[in-house]
């Protein structure tokens, strides 16, 4: 009884801010501009979820999934970022999420700052959804505005599994952020046996005008 007093407890303050993210993620401009971080169909390609967290351990609530796009003409603005990602949430309560903060920023080409966002990972959760399998969520930005290459970086912080394609060489727009020495390195992690590494690349959309 109580669990589900809890549960009851958790949509109920959640729900005014879902509705607002909800909203937002609808009202696309009929005029924005799509990126991939990815060719071709999804359901075509080998898919694992990941988060740094348990890779790398607790260094890595400083180190982030980077994806880097290029503008596709002057003066383009970034409004989105749509991330494929899961928090452990299976349907039942003891898989139900514990808040965490999660962060995502936008870097220009020379991994300077333009804009840093962080929020409660619930709002965007599987669990808030009923959804036990990898699932879409946005992140609404006030119109960043960029040139040439620039860089999304995600941190997941342990709160959500990101979505990656496994790949059989090196990302040439896939990394490894990291913010202690603002460094980026390739985004090959040793997923399957601990010392061989696989390529991999984040699965992410932009959108803008």
């Amino acid at each position: 009884m109580k669990k589900m007093v809890l549960l009851i407890t958790v949509l109920s303050l959640l729900a005014l801010s879902l509705t607002g993210i909800s909203a937002a993620a609808d009202a696309k401009s009929p005029d924005n501009q799509v990126m991939n971080s990815y060719e071709g169909n999804l359901s075509q390609k080998r898919i694992v979820s990941i988060d740094l967290l348990s890779i790398m351990g607790l260094p890595a609530y400083f180190i982030a999934e980077a994806v880097k796009f290029k503008a596709p003409k002057p003066g383009w603005k970034l409004n989105s970022v749509q991330i494929l990602g899961w928090d452990g949430f299976n349907g039942t309560m003891e898989s139900i999420p514990r808040e965490r903060i999660i962060a995502l920023e936008v870097r220009d080409k020379d991994l300077n700052l333009l804009y840093r966002f962080a929020d409660s990972q619930l709002p965007y959760s599987n669990f808030i959804r009923n959804a036990t399998e990898t699932y879409p969520f946005t992140v609404r930005l006030p119109s960043i505005p960029v040139s040439d290459e620039f860089y999304v970086c995600f941190y997941d912080r342990g709160a959500i599994a990101i979505a990656s394609e496994i790949l059989s060489e090196t990302s040439e727009n896939s990394f490894i952020y990291i913010e202690d020495g603002n460094t980026l390195l390739p985004a090959n992690l040793p997923l399957f046996k601990e010392n061989e590494s696989v390529p991999l690349n984040w699965i992410m959309t932009v959108r803008g005008n």
